[in-house]
């Protein structure tokens, strides 16, 4: 069974690698500015062998914007994703917000993107539905569709015992409580729990904040609670502030972490409440929603 490391701790961000015998796999390059530092630990654990497979579990600025940096290290490395994540970043626009919010996000911790850095060279070789298996060399990835965050999420089983949740079923914050972070659909990211809660992991990672645990009924009910409890809490905002603009200075109020290491633009967040507060307010009129009043 290969090791699995979370690489990203200084700046709680999101990429991960798995090291077998004789292959490895890396899982979401992770921040543009901080792709170096991450080329280094990989090195530090692997020395010269290298990178075989890269896996994405979305198309976020913080999850693939240090992908040039890594091709530029290890050019054969192939490039797994969502079908959808394919359209996505196939778009000069979202290349171009890649680009934008990499540099806010290298002004905020001080830092510069690459002289060299360029957004072009972001793209899949192989697109998943989720459901595949994908052996790379002794190192054995499942991807699993799990939709709510965006469209083109994806989480990933590594040798049967290690899942790398995406960030559909939510995250942990600085005071270690829930975060909601279902732009596209909170239904679906109530399944995607469910979705995980069935893979047979037997350890949780999350990007952005590494090893959770040992799978137990009351870690699910932990995710599955703190998704029911944010989607109530969104909705009080939406009734009790009249305005969009109201409404997301009360998102910021309860949500938004400016301290959170690794620096994330406001203009990120702001995109995410925005998403979540029009996810909410179209759910919450459907007539079968699980979370209907």
């Amino acid at each position: 069974m290969s090791q699995f490391y979370y690489l990203n701790d200084e700046i709680l961000g999101s990429c991960h690698l798995a090291v077998g015998e004789k292959n490895t796999a890396l899982f979401d390059p992770g921040m543009a500015w901080y792709g170096e530092k991450t080329v280094e630990k990989i090195k530090e654990i692997i020395g010269d062998r290298p990178i075989d497979a890269v896996f994405l579990t979305h198309s976020h600025y913080d999850h693939v914007g240090a992908l040039p940096v890594i091709k530029k290290y290890w050019p054969d490395a192939m490039v797994f994703g969502a079908a959808y994540a394919g359209h996505v970043l196939s778009k000069l626009s979202a290349k171009r917000l890649i680009h934008e919010l990499s540099a806010s996000a290298a002004q905020l911790n001080d830092a510069v993107l690459p002289d060299d850095y360029s957004t072009r060279g972001i793209q899949l070789d192989q697109m998943l539905i989720g459901g595949e298996t994908i052996n790379v060399g002794d190192v054995c990835v499942q991807s699993i569709k799990t939709v709510g965050h965006t469209k083109d999420c994806l989480s990933y089983l590594i040798d049967g015992h290690d899942l790398l949740a995406s960030e559909t079923i939510g995250s942990i914050n600085t005071e270690e409580d829930y975060m909601p972070q279902f732009l596209v659909s909170c239904e679906e990211a109530m399944k995607s729990i469910d979705s995980c809660r069935n893979s047979g992991a037997k350890k949780l990672w999350l990007t952005h904040y590494g090893e959770v645990g040992e799978t137990t009924p009351e870690l699910w009910q932990w995710f599955e609670d703190g998704l029911t409890a944010a989607k109530s809490r969104i909705l009080e905002i939406i009734r009790d502030n009249e305005t969009p603009e109201e409404q997301l200075k009360a998102m910021e109020a309860v949500f938004w972490r400016p301290e959170k290491k690794g620096g994330w633009p406001q203009k990120a967040f702001d995109l995410n409440a925005e998403s979540m507060l029009k996810t909410i307010k179209s759910e919450n009129f459907l007539s079968h929603s699980k979370f209907t009043k």
